[in-house]
């Protein structure tokens, strides 16, 4: 990855999470000042839509004009009286309408009648609850107001209730300003937080790529060896045409090994390429672990009696597992092969099988050279080797540890390695038992 198309990527996200950020602080300020906005004039409302269902209220405003009483306050029987009072008028106002739109209850209304002269009728949505503002040449007033159609043969033709929201409005109005404050502020504060996000996005991008480029130049290399081999002794069997099969068999039969080893060097390939993709399917089936671990280890130990070295089996698990038998068979051999290939005449390999808690648990030890610290944490990846001069005479490519963790996980288990005291290697799976 260059430097320039790392540069894009970076500013892609960083493009992407400030917009995200923004998108979310926009949503929640226009949510907060819905919800704000219909609880801060609800009860207002309300107020209005039960003046207006108030017969007797509206019945006695026009009492007042017609008899030209603003004092007058109309009695009703105890037997009619309303539980609920009509509500809290302090801020309310009844205007009058007559059918040519001009107020008709101004003595009424009284010094109010001055901040209302601007006030205009509107007949075209009577019933509903509108917000209206009323300016003179000093200040503006902002009302919720409610008209509706006097139902009286008087020369009352409208009826119209409004109700002062200027202190709402101006708190509403400081809220609002507050809340774009707040959310520029920390949508300021998300782009240091975005341009952060985006540098960390691309740190396992980085290492990915870093991680598959090491891999192609590892696997291309490894595959370069035995091709050169196998190129070369082609080639010289062309230089050799009148020899037969026989006088060229060492020549032959390096090729051939050459090819075994190629072949399994790609089948490893493959192996760890399906996993990376998520192609690793298991086929667990129920498996005895005594009869499983019995026939895998035979011909471990009879290799390793022909070397002169101890070879002990201790298998405690006699439940059945669930397991795929065909790959942890393939773990077991990398371990068993590796601590044959690493142990000299005279050393002790042990594998031990046993049960803890709802967990398989198998170990392979061995009492050859221990592992430094420094390669216990790399000694699962790909392509690593703890002494390449070494794996080179063994025929190994460090894939097999890499290969048996892949499985392992895939098993949801867990594999590790540390120090046998006085000295060698304890290789630990961790399987779950299924069910």
């Amino acid at each position: 990855m260059n430097q320039e198309l790392s540069k894009k990527q970076r500013w892609h996200f960083f493009g992407v999470n400030v917009s995200a950020f923004a998108i979310i602080f926009l949503l929640l300020g226009f949510i907060i000042l819905q919800l704000l906005n219909r609880s801060a004039y609800r009860q207002t409302d309300v107020s209005l839509e039960e003046m207006a269902q108030d017969e007797r209220l509206l019945q006695m405003e026009i009492d007042r004009f017609q008899k030209d009483d603003p004092f007058l306050n109309q009695t009703i029987e105890e037997e009619t009286r309303k539980e609920k009072p009509a509500g809290n008028r302090f801020n309310t106002q009844v205007i009058l309408w007559s059918k040519d739109g001009e107020i008709l209850n101004k003595e009424v209304l009284g010094g109010r009648f001055n901040e209302l002269q601007a006030l205009s009728l509107d007949t075209s949505k009577l019933d509903k609850i509108l917000p209206i503002t009323v300016a003179d040449s000093q200040t503006t007033t902002s009302f919720h107001s409610i008209t509706l159609a006097a139902t009286t043969d008087s020369e009352v033709a409208y009826i119209q209730l409004l109700a002062n929201t200027d202190q709402i409005s101006s708190s509403m109005s400081t809220f609002r300003s507050i809340l774009i404050i707040c959310m520029v502020i920390f949508w300021l504060l998300s782009i240091a937080l975005s341009y952060y996000i985006s540098k960390m996005n691309m740190k396992p991008i980085w290492a990915a790529w870093k991680k598959q480029q090491e891999f192609v130049e590892n696997a291309s290399h490894e595959l370069r060896t035995p091709l050169t081999i196998i190129q070369n002794s082609l080639q010289r069997l062309f230089t050799k045409p009148n020899h037969t099969i026989l006088d060229e068999s060492e020549t032959i039969a390096q090729a051939l090994n050459e090819t075994r080893r190629l072949t399994g060097l790609t089948s490893d390939l493959l192996t760890i390429a399906r996993s990376d993709s998520n192609q690793l399917v298991l086929n667990k089936t129920v498996v005895d672990p005594t009869e499983f671990i019995t026939q895998l280890v035979k011909p471990f130990q009879e290799i390793a009696e022909m070397e002169e070295k101890q070879f002990i089996l201790e298998n405690y698990a006699t439940q059945p597992v669930l397991i795929d038998e065909k790959k942890i068979h393939q773990v077991l051999v990398i371990l068993l092969d590796n601590a044959l290939k690493y142990t000299e005449k005279g050393n002790k390999i042990l594998l031990q099988s046993e049960f803890s808690n709802d967990m398989w648990l198998l170990e392979v030890k061995n009492t050859g050279p221990s592992i430094s610290d420094t390669d216990k944490k790399q000694i699962f990846e790909r392509f690593y080797r703890e002494d390449r001069s070494r794996s080179k005479e063994t025929g190994g490519y460090g894939l097999g540890l890499a290969i048996a963790k892949q499985i392992v996980t895939e098993h949801k288990g867990k594999i590790s390695v540390r120090d046998w005291q006085p000295q060698g290697v304890v290789f630990q799976i961790k399987l779950p038992k299924g069910k």
